[in-house]
């Protein structure tokens, strides 16, 4: 296990005691590098030289109160935890973009969003969450998130009674704890896999799904490459492909190009046959297929339309 790994579980852990557990430095000397790379990112503090705790052996009793068990010979260095800045390296290291890092409360940061995510997810870092606040903090952040969908990352794992977890299924707020989520590969501290945390466990691997208000497409669990007009007939085409007709005139596609804001000239009829090569290449790079393999993921229509040949029940457009 990598020392950066071990170090962001340790982290992980304190961070989600209250209040926020120090760590004596005897304690992460081992971890050499990974210790530095933790102090340079602003997440370990060194306590005043002067403070009195540096010379006492303490420790705390079961509802966090300090209980100081007397004075050591040497003393020792503690290192305090800042959250704020926990947050802002796991933003860093999860390449997230999105509004600037912001610390809602002592427990709650907003961390981000990925790039261009067609499931328009914001995640939340939300230490100390319990049965007697998960209602209120998740009511609270996803009354916030206009356009986005909020997924609450808890440093730990959380044992959430079954009536408090039903209803965050119900009111669709996904809770992970990041440290399942830590990357075991990273060389960097609190490198947490986000890209396929808090997706709504009803839709497939194999689905196709439509983000038309962030102009992204995921088939797969894998982008679309397409440019704007390619993509707004995507849409019609997806959006079709939930009825029992799925079939889009080809007319209906002509205009979809010209409300195109990359089309710099009226669009001609044989621009919708460019745009559906464009979006079959896509979905066979996506689902790792090759241009001569059996069936077409997008048909032509004998009255001169097309049809997603994708079920409609793995068609998801929002």
């Amino acid at each position: 296990m990598s020392s950066h790994l071990h170090l962001s579980r340790l982290l992980l852990r304190q961070l989600d005691r209250h209040p926020i557990r120090a760590l004596p430095e005897a304690e992460l000397a081992s971890y050499g590098e990974a210790f530095a790379d933790f102090r340079q990112a602003g997440m370990l503090h060194y306590r005043r030289p002067e403070d009195d705790l540096d010379l006492c052996r303490t420790g705390f009793g079961d509802n966090g109160e300090l209980i100081v068990e007397g004075i050591t010979a040497g003393g020792h260095r503690w290192l305090d935890i800042d959250f704020s800045a926990v947050g802002a390296q796991a933003r860093r290291a999860a390449g997230l973009a999105g509004p600037p890092l912001e610390r809602l409360s002592d427990r709650v940061l907003h961390l981000g969003q990925p790039p261009g995510d067609v499931h328009r997810r914001a995640f939340y870092l939300v230490r100390l969450f319990t049965n007697a606040n998960a209602l209120d903090i998740a009511l609270a952040l996803k009354g916030r998130s206009s356009g986005t969908r909020p997924v609450i990352v808890t440093p730990v794992a959380r044992d959430l009674a079954l009536d408090v977890g039903r209803r965050l299924e119900l009111e669709g707020i996904p809770v992970v704890a990041a440290i399942g989520l830590l990357d075991e590969e990273a060389a960097v501290p609190v490198a947490l896999r986000l890209t396929e945390a808090g997706i709504p466990q009803e839709r497939p691997p194999d689905a196709l799904e439509i983000d038309e208000h962030a102009g992204a497409a995921l088939f797969h669990r894998q982008p679309l490459d397409l440019e704007p007009r390619h993509f707004r007939v995507l849409v019609a085409l997806g959006r079709e492909a939930s009825t029992d007709c799925g079939i889009v005139p080809a007319d209906a596609l002509l205009e979809e190009l010209a409300k195109s804001k990359d089309q710099d000239r009226q669009p001609q009829q044989e621009q919708v046959a460019v745009s559906i090569s464009r979006i079959r290449a896509a979905l066979r790079t996506a689902a790792g297929t090759s241009a001569d393999s059996e069936g077409q993921t997008v048909r032509n229509d004998r009255q001169g339309g097309y049809a997603l040949m994708i079920e409609k029940r793995r068609v998801f457009v929002d």
